[in-house]
Protein backbone atom coordinates (compact mmCIF):
# COMPACT_ATOMS: atom_id res chain seq x y z
CA UNK A 1 0.00 0.00 0.00
CA UNK A 2 1.02 3.54 -0.71
CA UNK A 3 1.15 5.96 2.56
CA UNK A 4 -0.51 8.88 2.51
CA UNK A 5 1.02 10.69 4.85
CA UNK A 6 3.98 13.47 4.01
CA UNK A 7 5.44 12.36 7.81
CA UNK A 8 8.34 10.53 7.18
CA UNK A 9 9.71 8.25 9.91
CA UNK A 10 13.18 8.60 11.12
CA UNK A 11 13.20 5.15 12.89
CA UNK A 12 11.84 1.63 11.89
CA UNK A 13 11.92 -1.08 14.65
CA UNK A 14 14.68 -3.82 13.87
CA UNK A 15 16.02 -7.10 15.55
CA UNK A 16 18.16 -5.01 17.72
CA UNK A 17 15.94 -2.14 18.38
CA UNK A 18 15.25 1.24 16.99
CA UNK A 19 16.89 1.41 13.13
CA UNK A 20 17.27 4.95 12.33
CA UNK A 21 17.28 5.75 8.53
CA UNK A 22 16.51 8.83 6.22
CA UNK A 23 13.96 8.19 4.07
CA UNK A 24 13.11 10.40 0.40
CA UNK A 25 10.03 9.31 -1.78
CA UNK A 26 10.33 8.74 -5.52
CA UNK A 27 10.29 11.86 -7.48
CA UNK A 28 10.59 14.37 -4.65
CA UNK A 29 14.07 15.36 -5.16
CA UNK A 30 14.45 14.74 -8.81
CA UNK A 31 16.51 16.82 -11.19
CA UNK A 32 14.19 20.32 -12.94
CA UNK A 33 13.18 19.11 -16.14
CA UNK A 34 14.14 15.36 -15.71
CA UNK A 35 11.01 12.73 -16.92
CA UNK A 36 10.03 10.91 -13.57
CA UNK A 37 8.97 7.32 -16.07
CA UNK A 38 8.27 5.44 -12.93
CA UNK A 39 7.33 6.32 -9.30
CA UNK A 40 7.67 3.30 -7.04
CA UNK A 41 11.89 2.86 -7.98
CA UNK A 42 13.52 2.55 -4.57
CA UNK A 43 16.86 2.18 -3.48
CA UNK A 44 18.65 1.34 -0.21
CA UNK A 45 21.87 1.92 0.59
CA UNK A 46 24.28 0.49 3.21
CA UNK A 47 26.94 2.60 4.32
CA UNK A 48 30.85 1.58 5.27
CA UNK A 49 32.00 -0.17 8.13
CA UNK A 50 30.45 0.42 11.78
CA UNK A 51 33.85 0.21 14.03
CA UNK A 52 35.70 2.66 11.78
CA UNK A 53 33.33 5.57 11.84
CA UNK A 54 31.41 4.32 9.06
CA UNK A 55 27.42 5.38 8.82
CA UNK A 56 24.81 6.88 6.52
CA UNK A 57 26.43 10.40 6.18
CA UNK A 58 29.51 8.63 4.05
CA UNK A 59 30.19 11.30 1.23
CA UNK A 60 30.13 7.86 -1.13
CA UNK A 61 26.80 6.93 0.33
CA UNK A 62 25.26 10.65 0.33
CA UNK A 63 26.61 11.13 -3.69
CA UNK A 64 24.49 8.01 -4.83
CA UNK A 65 21.62 9.06 -2.68
CA UNK A 66 21.76 12.09 -4.11
CA UNK A 67 22.04 10.91 -7.76
CA UNK A 68 19.37 8.21 -7.44
CA UNK A 69 17.19 10.86 -6.15
CA UNK A 70 17.92 13.00 -9.02
CA UNK A 71 16.75 9.84 -11.19
CA UNK A 72 13.64 10.21 -9.93
CA UNK A 73 14.06 7.08 -7.06
CA UNK A 74 12.93 6.97 -3.45
CA UNK A 75 15.78 7.14 -1.72
CA UNK A 76 15.90 4.96 2.40
CA UNK A 77 19.71 5.12 3.88
CA UNK A 78 20.16 3.28 7.13
CA UNK A 79 22.13 3.01 10.14
CA UNK A 80 23.43 -0.34 11.25
CA UNK A 81 22.63 -1.32 14.07
CA UNK A 82 24.84 0.23 17.02
CA UNK A 83 26.03 3.12 15.20
CA UNK A 84 24.33 6.99 16.06
CA UNK A 85 21.12 6.60 16.77
CA UNK A 86 20.39 2.89 16.05
CA UNK A 87 20.39 0.72 18.82
CA UNK A 88 22.52 -2.49 19.52
CA UNK A 89 25.90 -3.20 19.01
CA UNK A 90 28.06 -4.20 16.10
CA UNK A 91 27.54 -7.59 15.31
CA UNK A 92 30.40 -8.77 12.96
CA UNK A 93 28.49 -8.42 10.02
CA UNK A 94 25.67 -11.18 10.85
CA UNK A 95 23.51 -9.00 12.82
CA UNK A 96 23.78 -6.16 9.94
CA UNK A 97 22.83 -8.74 7.51
CA UNK A 98 19.40 -9.00 9.20
CA UNK A 99 19.34 -5.44 9.37
CA UNK A 100 19.63 -4.77 5.87
CA UNK A 101 16.68 -7.27 5.62
CA UNK A 102 14.21 -5.81 7.90
CA UNK A 103 14.53 -2.16 6.35
CA UNK A 104 13.67 -3.81 3.03
CA UNK A 105 11.11 -5.81 4.34
CA UNK A 106 9.70 -2.27 6.27
CA UNK A 107 10.24 -0.45 3.00
CA UNK A 108 7.75 -3.28 0.76
CA UNK A 109 4.87 -3.41 3.28
CA UNK A 110 5.06 0.67 3.46
CA UNK A 111 5.84 1.43 0.14
CA UNK A 112 4.90 0.73 -3.56
CA UNK A 113 7.86 -1.15 -4.61
CA UNK A 114 7.89 -1.51 -8.47
CA UNK A 115 11.96 -1.69 -8.86
CA UNK A 116 14.77 -2.23 -5.97
CA UNK A 117 18.57 -1.50 -5.98
CA UNK A 118 20.47 -2.52 -2.92
CA UNK A 119 23.31 -0.25 -3.22
CA UNK A 120 26.42 -0.51 -0.75
CA UNK A 121 29.62 1.43 -0.08
CA UNK A 122 33.17 -0.76 1.46
CA UNK A 123 31.59 -3.27 4.56
CA UNK A 124 27.88 -1.79 2.99
CA UNK A 125 28.70 -3.68 0.02
CA UNK A 126 29.35 -7.02 1.69
CA UNK A 127 26.24 -6.80 3.11
CA UNK A 128 24.15 -5.85 0.33
CA UNK A 129 26.39 -9.02 -1.50
CA UNK A 130 25.33 -11.51 1.40
CA UNK A 131 21.69 -11.01 0.87
CA UNK A 132 21.23 -10.16 -2.57
CA UNK A 133 19.93 -13.51 -3.51
CA UNK A 134 17.81 -13.52 -0.15
CA UNK A 135 16.63 -10.20 -0.70
CA UNK A 136 16.09 -10.22 -3.93
CA UNK A 137 16.18 -6.70 -5.62
CA UNK A 138 16.10 -5.54 -9.30
CA UNK A 139 19.81 -4.67 -9.16
CA UNK A 140 22.79 -4.29 -6.87
CA UNK A 141 25.22 -1.38 -6.97
CA UNK A 142 28.63 -1.88 -5.02
CA UNK A 143 31.63 0.03 -4.36
CA UNK A 144 35.31 -1.01 -3.20
CA UNK A 145 33.78 -4.55 -1.98
CA UNK A 146 35.83 -5.93 0.53
CA UNK A 147 36.71 -9.20 -1.10
CA UNK A 148 40.10 -9.17 0.96
CA UNK A 149 38.81 -8.45 4.59
CA UNK A 150 35.68 -10.79 4.57
CA UNK A 151 34.57 -14.82 3.32
CA UNK A 152 32.98 -13.90 -0.27
CA UNK A 153 32.71 -17.68 -1.15
CA UNK A 154 29.59 -18.59 -2.31
CA UNK A 155 28.14 -15.48 -3.43
CA UNK A 156 26.63 -15.65 -6.76
CA UNK A 157 24.40 -12.80 -7.56
CA UNK A 158 21.98 -13.39 -10.42
CA UNK A 159 20.64 -10.26 -11.01
CA UNK A 160 21.88 -7.07 -12.54
CA UNK A 161 25.33 -5.89 -10.92
CA UNK A 162 27.07 -2.95 -11.28
CA UNK A 163 30.20 -2.99 -9.31
CA UNK A 164 32.68 0.35 -9.38
CA UNK A 165 36.18 0.23 -7.78
CA UNK A 166 38.98 2.57 -7.73
CA UNK A 167 42.57 1.68 -8.65
CA UNK A 168 44.69 3.26 -6.00
CA UNK A 169 42.40 1.99 -2.79
CA UNK A 170 44.13 2.22 0.34
CA UNK A 171 41.88 0.02 2.32
CA UNK A 172 40.92 -2.78 -0.47
CA UNK A 173 42.94 -4.78 -2.28
CA UNK A 174 41.96 -3.57 -5.62
CA UNK A 175 42.67 -6.65 -7.64
CA UNK A 176 41.98 -8.77 -5.46
CA UNK A 177 38.50 -7.25 -6.31
CA UNK A 178 38.52 -7.73 -9.62
CA UNK A 179 40.44 -11.12 -9.98
CA UNK A 180 37.25 -12.04 -7.80
CA UNK A 181 34.62 -10.67 -9.82
CA UNK A 182 35.77 -12.08 -12.92
CA UNK A 183 35.35 -15.32 -12.10
CA UNK A 184 31.73 -15.08 -10.93
CA UNK A 185 29.60 -17.42 -13.12
CA UNK A 186 27.54 -14.30 -13.62
CA UNK A 187 30.26 -11.15 -13.81
CA UNK A 188 29.10 -7.70 -12.72
CA UNK A 189 29.48 -4.57 -14.80
CA UNK A 190 33.02 -3.00 -13.69
CA UNK A 191 33.44 0.54 -13.61
CA UNK A 192 37.23 0.60 -12.90
CA UNK A 193 38.86 4.37 -11.89
CA UNK A 194 42.40 4.19 -11.57
CA UNK A 195 43.34 7.20 -9.96
CA UNK A 196 40.20 7.00 -7.23
CA UNK A 197 41.14 5.98 -3.80
CA UNK A 198 39.09 4.31 -1.39
CA UNK A 199 36.80 6.97 -0.66
CA UNK A 200 37.09 8.35 -4.12
CA UNK A 201 38.49 11.63 -2.95
CA UNK A 202 38.13 14.15 -5.88
CA UNK A 203 36.40 11.69 -7.55
CA UNK A 204 32.93 11.76 -6.71
CA UNK A 205 31.97 13.44 -9.72
CA UNK A 206 32.62 10.42 -11.57
CA UNK A 207 31.10 8.14 -9.20
CA UNK A 208 27.87 10.42 -10.08
CA UNK A 209 28.67 9.54 -13.87
CA UNK A 210 28.77 6.73 -13.21
CA UNK A 211 25.29 5.73 -11.15
CA UNK A 212 23.53 7.89 -14.09
CA UNK A 213 24.89 6.09 -16.73
CA UNK A 214 23.77 2.49 -15.10
CA UNK A 215 20.27 3.62 -13.38
CA UNK A 216 19.47 6.44 -15.84
CA UNK A 217 18.34 4.40 -18.36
Amino acid sequence: MTKTTTILPDYITGEAGRIEIRMTRPGQNSTEGLALRDTKKWVVLSHPHPQFEGTMNNKVVTTMEKTFQNLGYGTLAYNFRGVDKSEGKYDGGEGEQRDLYQVVDWLRKNETVSELVLAGFSFGSYIVLKQAEHIQPTAICTVAPPVSMYDFSGIQPQMPWFLIQGGQDEVIDAKEVVDWAIQLNKQPDIFWRGEASHFFHRQLIWLKKVVMTSFGG
